[in-house]
């Protein structure tokens, strides 16, 4: 993108806008190449102007939040990142009879939610402790540390589709899956995937007291059984839908602590790859392809990914 198209973009856009922005400081796994062009909106508004600008100019689009889910190589990214995570306007609370009605903007950080909910004594947050990263990505992935997940509390979610243009859709027109939303029978794997803006919630009245415990509990298993000092993306491989977990065949087969390059199997847990300060999105790939390789090999189940892989090759 030249400088005058970007010109013209700062005329009527009012967030970040950056080029060649390393996308190593935008992800939780601290690698990635360089997106061509970096857009972070500060509103909604925001957010129409620049997607329904870029699309009109034939630039490829990628949504992102947080970055907590997410692996770009080290090519970086083609045409602009659309990241989401500014979109943090307050959020409303309603009632409809004992029903807690909250919307909630895409950028708003699930675990300040779940802390939120918990002090109000607003009961239905429990299966998303611990998720890192923002609301719209925790959507876009499902992300859940129980069987259930956003399915059980979300009643809509507004989005913006490539043309710019907001919609908000009723439960009949998503679906929720084992970490994956569609939207339209697409999802966030496919080109056309709209940018998640926010959400209506329908939480229920529950004890304050308990509900904070339950949340500290919950966190205090997870620092003790997770690698949350090393950059990673979390769970890397999705549970199969039968047997042992993804964790437990890995670990049976001895794989703890293999490292390639700065990519390494936690010690810890492992589901998880860690970057241990010198990681490639490479080194990752290549190291996520011999777990791949050596599951299926040893157990005769296959593995899909459960972080998302974008970009190009370096």
């Amino acid at each position: 993108m030249g400088l005058d198209l970007m010109n013209a973009l700062l005329a009527v856009y009012q967030g970040e806008l950056k080029r060649n922005e390393p996308m190593a400081r935008h992800t939780s796994f601290r690698v990635g190449g360089p997106c061509d062009l970096f857009v972070k909106p500060k509103s909604l508004d925001d957010l129409r102007i620049a997607v329904s600008f870029l699309t009109s100019q034939s630039i490829p689009l990628t949504f992102v939040g947080d970055g907590t889910n997410l692996l770009v190589r080290d090519g970086g990214i083609e045409g602009a990142v659309i990241c989401l995570a500014g979109l943090t306007e307050p959020l409303t609370e309603s009632r409809q009879g004992e029903a807690i009605i909250l919307e909630v903007p895409a950028g708003v950080k699930t675990q300040h939610l779940c802390r939120m909910a918990a002090e109000k004594g607003y009961a239905g947050l429990t299966f998303a402790t611990g998720i890192p990263g923002t609301l719209g990505g925790a959507l876009t992935m499902n992300a859940s540390t129980e069987k259930t997940g956003w399915e059980t509390v979300v009643q809509k979610i507004t989005v913006v589709k490539r043309s710019g243009k907001k919609e908000t859709l009723k439960a009949e027109a998503f679906d929720f899956h084992y970490r994956r939303l569609s939207i339209g029978g697409k999802d966030r794997l496919h080109l056309g995937f709209p940018g998640i803006a926010a959400a209506t919630l329908v939480l229920t009245p529950g004890n304050p007291a308990q509900l904070e415990a339950d949340r500290q509990e919950k966190l205090s298993r997870r620092k003790a059984s997770q690698p949350v000092s090393l950059p990673s993306a979390g769970c890397f491989f999705k549970n199969p839908e039968t047997g042992p977990s993804a964790g437990q065949l890995i670990d049976e087969l001895g794989m703890k602590g293999r490292q390639i390059g700065g990519a390494q199997i936690s010690e810890r847990h492992a589901n998880y790859i860690v970057n241990t300060g010198s990681a490639t999105a490479q080194e990752i790939l290549d190291l996520a392809h011999q777990v791949r390789e050596n599951v299926f090999k040893k157990k005769g189940t296959r593995l899909e990914e459960e972080v998302t892989l974008v970009g190009r090759q370096a």
